[in-house]
């Protein structure tokens, strides 16, 4: 199993899927889209050590531009899909930042199915939940429908990847201070211990 996780910025990826690539390092490429200077690298760098991923990547557009490199930016997602060819992708959830829209539309262009030889076509295509955004700007069907269950030590794993992003953290009450707890309602509703929560945008099994 190839697992491609696609982050609008380097902490997206901790956020909204830090649970899953704790769970599974070893198949998991991460693709941040957005450069963000060198200490949020930096605070990358730890994120992913503490995951135990390996396989990271970033195509260093500015910041809050994503939207204004559709067409470029479709292109490039196809060649590491091409490269990657995973049969699992996860892209943000189009909340109110105009660089999660954009990733998200652009992931969607890049899985499609397509007459260009070469063109990769992942089986799955989930979409994962920032919870620091609580209000949507993007009108869609997306609903939560499918839950990554996890264990104690993979929250804490996930809890501590996104702790690693200081330079992100307001501190007090906030999302990001509450990445185990938040983890645990998910699973409480679901009757497991903890959980991530994703929505399914396709899925063919084989």
């Amino acid at each position: 199993m190839r697992r491609l996780v696609i982050a609008p910025h380097m902490d997206d990826e901790s956020l909204g899927c830090g649970g899953l690539l704790a769970k599974h390092p070893e198949d998991a490429t991460v693709l941040v889209v957005t450069e963000s200077g060198e200490q949020r690298r930096a605070e990358h760098a730890r994120a992913m050590e503490l995951l135990g991923v390996r396989d990271t990547r970033c195509l260093d557009y500015r910041d809050g531009t994503t939207q204004q490199h559709m067409s470029e930016l479709v292109g490039r997602l196809d060649e590491v899909m091409a490269e990657v060819q995973p049969h699992e992708v996860y892209l943000p959830f189009p909340s109110l930042h105009q660089d999660h829209i954009g990733v998200y539309e652009a992931g969607m262009r890049s899985a499609r199915l397509s007459m260009s030889p070469g063109h990769w076509v992942p089986n799955t295509v989930l979409v994962y939940d920032i919870a620091v955004y609580d209000v949507n700007l993007y009108p869609s069907d997306l609903r939560w429908n499918v839950f990554e269950a996890l264990t104690e030590e993979q929250a804490d794993l996930k809890a501590a990847a996104c702790a690693a992003y200081v330079s992100e953290n307001p501190g007090g009450a906030h999302p990001m201070n509450s990445i185990k707890e938040i983890a645990a309602t998910v699973g409480h509703m679901r009757k497991v211990p903890f959980a991530e929560q994703y929505a399914l945008v396709r899925q063919v099994r084989r």
